[in-house]
């Protein structure tokens, strides 16, 4: 069952004291805030990950404003102290318990196959999540339901309320059709050729039954068809502290969630043709391979390779980053933006990708950070880095700068004030 958590709170703790009546932040003051639900597909805490990075942040910005009752699908490994950090910043706190596995995953596969819905949106159908939000509805009047991420759209469109956001994270077909362009199985890569069709078909109709859709990119929003408000994704880039990178380091590192399929494929390109390349030239240097349940096959790397390292998840990420030289990205496929990048640069860590890595993200090559496709050009410019201590603090102190100037989440969602403005009327 779910259960609810109350906010005795008025004001969000990211309230500035010194704000002016005009300003975002003194919205609400005179008056009671306007109540918006926001749906989240994963709880977006501890902040440890992409997607819950950028919720994270969002739901603190838009808390200023806005009196928010959270409603999200948790896993076993969440906790009630997860859940109760939302109490900062919304009103009510709310949850269902989703369970994954391969016999439930295979039931999901087998009923999509017979449906015009994807696998993907399949799989995250639950019952006690549309009886739990018919419920909310019926109790609170809200102006806004805010669907993060397009596994919410569909517990979002049926609601009986005034307007409707829908929050793309990604173009979510363009993952799985990169994805099948590297596959070299036949029947998963015709799977995923399947899934691909049915995904782009039905993201880019449900899309155009909200009243907003936000894409990070415009990419994304090309792929979507539909008229979107691009908001990029923001982080705590002011409340960051600078990593203290220790000098000489030989280390290089991947960091990311190391179940998702982009992630997995990008490492396995690095470690069996990038690293050796490096190697050959610096016999010396390490790879260091962060983020949680990372599948066999990466482990089979580090059996390989005595230079490989794979630490699973890390609950404290700096000291293994202070001990590196800078964050290789060398995904092939995925969507939207890499949050990883703008984490290493609020850290002022170097970074180094792949041009789909850095998609639309405005780094700039040997200026904001290094940019390479090929195994030579991507090698070339990890040996570079090695090489040259002095355009490590160069990039470090570049790439923090270009974070707190676009990336900040203060700035970078300034942009929603209007939109939701726009939608709420004061």
């Amino acid at each position: 069952m779910s259960r609810i958590y109350l906010s005795t709170q008025t004001d969000s703790p990211e309230k500035n004291t010194s704000e002016d009546e005009n300003s975002p932040g003194a919205m609400g003051q005179a008056q009671e805030k306007p109540k918006i639900l926001v749906l989240t597909q994963v709880l977006p805490f501890p902040p440890d990950a992409g997607p819950k990075i950028k919720t994270f942040n969002l739901i603190k910005y838009l808390a200023r404003d806005y009196a928010i009752t959270l409603v999200s699908f948790v896993r076993p490994e969440n906790t009630p102290e997860h859940l109760a950090k939302f109490l900062e910043y919304c009103e009510e706190v709310h949850y269902v318990t989703i369970r994954r596995s391969r016999w439930r995953d295979g039931l999901a596969l087998l009923r999509s196959f017979f449906s015009t819905k994807p696998f993907l949106i399949v799989r995250d159908e639950s019952r006690q999540m549309t009886r739990l939000l018919k419920e909310l509805v019926t109790k609170k009047e809200f102006a806004l339901v805010h669907a993060d991420q397009l596994n919410m759209a569909q517990y979002g469109l049926p609601l009986p309320v005034k307007n409707h956001l829908l929050d793309q994270h990604n173009a979510v077909w363009k993952i799985i059709d990169r994805l099948s362009k590297g596959e070299t199985n036949p029947f998963k890569k015709a799977l995923m050729k399947f899934e691909t069709f049915k995904l782009r078909r039905y993201e880019q109709q449900i899309c155009r039954r909200f009243e907003v859709v936000l894409a990070v990119n415009r990419q994304d929003a090309e792929a979507l068809k539909v008229a979107c408000e691009v908001i990029p994704i923001g982080v705590d880039a002011v409340g960051t502290e600078p990593l203290a990178l220790q000098p000489g380091s030989l280390n290089l590192v991947s960091l990311g969630t190391m179940f998702y399929p982009p992630n997995v494929e990008g490492v396995i390109w690095f470690a069996t043709q990038v690293l050796p390349l490096i190697q050959e030239a610096r016999p010396e240097v390490t790879y260091t391979i962060i983020g949680p349940r990372p599948p066999d096959i990466i482990y089979d790397l580090a059996r390989r390779n005595s230079c490989i390292r794979v630490t699973g998840y890390l609950a404290d990420l700096r000291p293994t980053l202070e001990a590196s030289c800078g964050l290789v990205v060398p995904l092939l496929s995925g969507g939207g933006m890499r949050v990883k990048i703008l984490e290493a640069l609020s850290l002022g860590l170097p970074v180094i990708s792949t041009t789909i890595g850095a998609e639309s993200i405005n780094l700039e090559n040997e200026k904001t950070g290094l940019l390479a496709d090929t195994p030579q050009e991507f090698a070339q410019s990890c040996l570079k880095l090695l090489n040259e201590p002095d355009l490590q603090v160069t990039l470090s102190n570049a790439g923090r700068q270009l974070a707190l100037e676009q990336y900040d989440f203060r700035k970078a969602y300034a942009p929603l004030t209007k939109i939701y403005s726009n939608l709420i009327p004061q």
